[in-house]
């Protein structure tokens, strides 16, 4: 390969969206697209030529239907091969945080309602069908939000992230990877490294945590990602300890590479690199010298600045030998993909057939209904369909609201509102808007007279990530909103100050209490919102999230009964924003209940309760008792635990079975509990059954004052129930051990 036709492999200067102009059902290349392959005589991969949303503007009747995905991929692969001189095929990336961002994907619900679902096996399943219709429209590789943390709500991203446990989150990475590679797709994990807990809750901002926080936070999630096949981890836009990770070698190859085992392709987030030079001071010539010794093999959207590779091997300033490391890499997993021996997709119907099969449509309602929580119930839920509904909220009007971020436009009929899913299910229902985004009461008392004559008051409340509602301007480099016309408060770069909720909502809901009917808030949201007031006003309280394409449908099965609520908090909720953070691991969060430190509270003066409802809450239809721990030693820090467990009421349903651990006399102070194990199960009523978890070493492992991984000599309690009443309680002692 000559020294253009390798750098042009890793420099992703054309974007997907922008590499072609559609007319009718005919597709034509952009002279951007065709002067890059002219000018290098290579294409290593372009992203997003499916990419539809507010920003990209791809809508129906301009952008790439289902009906023309395998024609355009075979069509893109035919001009790079039939004008380049090594006929090297190209990889074709696409988003798929919650379903393709492509015209005619289902759209699942986002991943912090996917976490509360605690049903890894459910996410195998959509990834693996996601993997399949990437397959099928000719597409390579799907880039999925699986590494970061949920660490702060005023982050706009928090909706992209399963957890703020690393230990639900490496569970969810490990079988997301392992369904999309079931489908011969590259799985690309993002973002590397410690995104989550950037400085106030800022997108992109700083990161300040030492080599612990790192290891038993973030490098948890990573390393499950890596061992189950992960091929593509995308660098995150902050820095570490003040070195951006772009240009952070530490992390990329000590790490990454030496420490957890990665052999696959490391990718900059878009204009990753160019935003990293810019930060540093560098020109575009040295600063991508210093991205590509850092360990950056392919930059993506980068304006071409990776392009700068080829006067620097040319001068001498880089040694080719990176260059070929990186080009090795990436020719390696098209060759895993066997797109050297065929690049082109059968144009067979397959896809549009697949799309119409009502597959996806049952794994997303699935995944919806069983994601949501249940945080309060005054025996109001469930209702009857013949009850008398009143529905108020602006998101019971438009579907978008339901989709969060990272969302293809809609055409009609690509799921139902709120609204219509009511009307639907109930025989007599009155909706209108309420509260508005804007503090406009203009139509309060509209509200208030269709509550007065209902039996039961249902209310939407929460925010939006949906900028596809509103007219809206974008970052033409990053794709973050800017301005609009509308009210938009979660996703990229839109971060928030405060987490009370937004508008009048809080206040419409205090004049609707005056009228003592019954009221159930139904939360849709990306991000915890303060909701103390929210819970004392209420009978009945929902996290529904943002639920996805089938949520509206979801929402109404659990308030009539027909699905029982399964969900537990993925993510805690705090009690007042000023009580952040409020995630449940700090080192050094103990309970009141903690018989080796009763004086350590961890709270604040003003504030003794810091946390509403903890992380692994939820509440269901049934009742469940757990009893009969039994613990055995079967191998040298391998336990065996087992329950049971009772669902003692009359109403079947699903439990999450939830075990921690808490460690003590180590040689360094622990985390108050961590999570180490889950199981949910369906008990009918009356019905008993037994679970058994596994502890080892991977389990019961800590980054020890040492600064590595081992099992120390120690003790440890194990606690077993639905989080926070954890009533199976037992002791083991574990002994020194190092991998």
């Amino acid at each position: 390969m000559t020294l253009e036709e390798k750098v042009a492999q890793l420099s992703q200067t054309v974007a997907g969206y922008r590499c072609y102009e559609r007319c009718g059902d005919e597709f034509e290349f952009s002279d951007e697209f065709k002067k890059f392959i002219k000018t290098y005589g290579a294409m290593g991969a372009i992203s997003n030529i499916l990419r539809s949303c507010a920003w990209t503007k791809k809508d129906w009747g301009i952008g790439i239907e289902p009906k023309h995905r395998a024609k355009v991929a075979n069509q893109l692969q035919k001009y790079v091969i039939d004008n380049t001189r090594l006929q090297i095929p190209v990889l074709i990336e696409v988003e798929a945080n919650h379903g393709l961002q492509a015209l005619g994907s289902e759209m699942f619900p986002t991943n912090i309602g996917m976490g509360s679902a605690f049903n890894t096996d459910l996410y195998k399943e959509i990834m693996k069908s996601v993997g399949k219709e990437t397959y099928l429209s000719g597409n390579h590789m799907d880039f999925v939000t699986m590494l970061d943390m949920a660490r702060d709500p005023r982050w706009g991203r928090v909706e992209e992230f399963f957890s703020e446990d690393p230990y639900l989150a490496s569970q969810y990475a490990k079988y997301g990877v392992e369904g999309l590679k079931s489908e011969n797709v590259l799985a690309c994990c993002k973002h590397f490294c410690a995104t989550g807990d950037c400085f106030g809750g800022l997108n992109t901002a700083e990161v300040n945590i030492g080599k612990r926080e790192l290891h038993d936070i973030y490098l948890g999630v990573a390393n499950k990602a890596v061992k189950a096949g992960a091929d593509v981890v995308m660098v995150a836009y902050n820095t570490v300890d003040s070195v951006p990770c772009h240009a952070n070698s530490y992390l990329l190859k000590d790490v990454l590479r030496d420490e957890l085992k990665f052999d696959g392709i490391t990718l900059s987030d878009g204009w990753g690199v160019e935003r990293m030079i810019k930060q540093m001071g560098f020109d575009n010539l040295n600063g991508s010298i210093l991205a590509l010794k850092a360990g950056i093999d392919l930059s993506l959207a980068d304006n071409g600045v990776y392009l700068n590779l080829i006067e620097a091997v040319k001068n001498n300033l880089v040694d080719i030998e990176y260059i070929d490391e990186a080009v090795t890499r990436i020719l390696t997993k098209k060759y895993e993909l066997k797109l050297f021996d065929n690049p082109y997709i059968e144009e067979n119907g397959e896809l549009e057939a697949y799309l119409s099969s009502g597959v996806q449509k049952k794994l997303s309602y699935k995944a919806a209904s069983e994601s949501m929580v249940l945080t309060k119930n005054n025996s109001v839920l469930p209702v009857s369909n013949k009850t008398k509904i009143a529905l108020i909220g602006e998101h019971a009007s438009n579907l978008y609201y339901l989709l969060g971020s990272y969302t293809s436009l809609r055409k009609n009929g690509e799921g139902k509102t709120i609204c219509e899913a009511f009307k639907e299910k109930f025989e007599n229902i009155e909706y209108t808007k309420g509260w508005s985004f804007d503090n406009s009461e203009d139509d309060f008392e509209n509200a208030i007279n269709i509550a007065k004559d209902a039996d039961v008051i249902v209310v939407t409340l929460g925010g939006n990530s949906a900028a596809a509602i509103y007219k809206t301007e974008f970052d033409k480099n990053t794709g973050a909103m800017v301005s609009g016309s509308g009210f938009v408060d979660c996703g990229e770069g839109l971060d928030t100050a405060s987490i009370t909720l937004p508008g009048n909502q809080l206040k419409l809901l205090k004049k609707l209490k005056e009228l003592n009917k019954p009221i159930v808030s139904v939360l849709i949201q990306g991000r915890p919102y303060i909701i103390t007031e929210v819970e004392e006003i209420s009978d009945a309280v929902l996290i529904a999230w943002y639920p996805g394409q089938q949520g509206a449908d979801a929402l109404c099965d659990i308030l009539t009964g027909k699905v029982n609520p399964s969900g537990k908090l993925s993510v805690s909720i705090p009690y007042q924003e000023c009580c952040l953070p409020c995630y449940y691991n700090r080192i050094g969060e103990d309970s009141p209940d903690n018989p080796f430190d009763e004086c350590c509270t961890n709270t604040y003066t003003d504030y003794k309760k810091r946390v509403l409802h903890p992380f692994g809450y939820g509440l269901s239809y049934s009742k469940f008792e757990y009893e009969n721990l039994k613990v055995k030693e079967i191998g040298k820090n391998e336990f065996e635990v087992e329950c049971e467990i009772k669902n003692i009421s009359d109403i079947a349903g699903y439990e999450v079975a939830q075990l921690y651990i808490r460690g003590y006399r180590n040689s360094i102070r622990r985390r108050g509990k961590e999570l180490r194990g889950f199981e949910k199960i369906y008990l009918n009523a009356g019905e008993t059954k037994k679970v058994t978890f596994n502890l080892g070493y991977d389990e019961l492992k800590i980054y020890s004052i040492n600064q590595k991984y081992e099992v120390e000599d120690a003790d440890v309690e194990i606690m077993v129930g639905s989080n926070p009443k954890l009533p199976l309680r037992a002791f083991i002692h574990t002994c020194f051990e190092e991998k």
